[in-house]
C-alpha cells in the first residue's frame, strides 16, 4: 500500500466508506429505496451458503424487503476496520468487520454476528455502487443461520 494518497484516491476511499456505512444505516432504518439506491443494476449478494445468492437489483430488494418486513424487528449494524483496494479508476474492493444485532418477530432471543463484508464496488454515473457483497462470519449467537462462509484465517 502506498505511503500516501493523491486527492482522488483520498476522495474515492472517504466515498467508499460512506456507501458502505450508508449500507448498514439504510438497513437499521428499514429504508429500502436507500438500499436500492447503493448498488448497481446487477449486484450479486452472498449472505451466506444456506440461501442463494441474489443477483440483480430486483432480487436483491425482494429479499432484502422481506427480511426487514417478516424478519427483523430491529437491527444495528456497525461496521469498523474498512479497508480498500483500488483497482482501477472505477473500480474497488475492501473488506470490513461486522458487528450485527437483530431483534427478531418471531423469537424472543436477540441474534448476534461477528463478521466480515467482502465488497466489490464500481463507479456508475461519478457515483461509488455495490456491485458484490459476501458476508463472512467468525461467529454467530441465536442468530437465524446456522451456516455462514467462514472468514479466511491462516493456518
Amino acid at each position: 500500500m502506498p505511503a500516501s494518497f493523491s486527492a482522488t484516491e483520498i476522495s474515492d476511499r472517504v466515498n467508499i466508506s460512506e456507501q458502505l456505512f450508508r449500507y448498514c444505516y439504510f438497513f437499521d432504518s428499514n429504508n429500502t429505496q436507500g438500499l436500492r439506491s447503493l448498488f448497481t443494476d446487477d449486484a450479486v449478494v452472498d449472505y451466506g451458503p444456506e440461501v442463494p445468492s441474489l443477483v440483480g437489483i430486483e432480487n436483491i430488494m425482494a429479499s432484502i424487503s422481506k427480511g426487514l418486513t417478516n424478519t427483523f424487528l430491529a437491527t444495528s449494524h456497525h461496521l469498523s476496520n474498512v479497508m480498500i483496494e483500488l483497482i482501477s479508476a472505477d473500480s474497488a474492493q475492501s473488506t470490513s468487520y461486522v458487528y450485527a444485532w437483530h431483534k427478531y418477530h418471531a423469537k424472543p432471543e436477540i441474534g448476534f454476528l461477528w463478521g466480515q463484508y467482502s465488497h466489490a464496488l464500481r463507479r456508475e454515473g461519478g457515483e461509488w455502487k455495490i456491485s458484490s457483497l459476501t458476508l463472512r462470519a467468525v461467529a454467530t449467537e441465536n442468530f437465524h443461520r446456522g451456516t455462514m462462509h467462514p472468514v479466511f484465517r491462516a493456518t
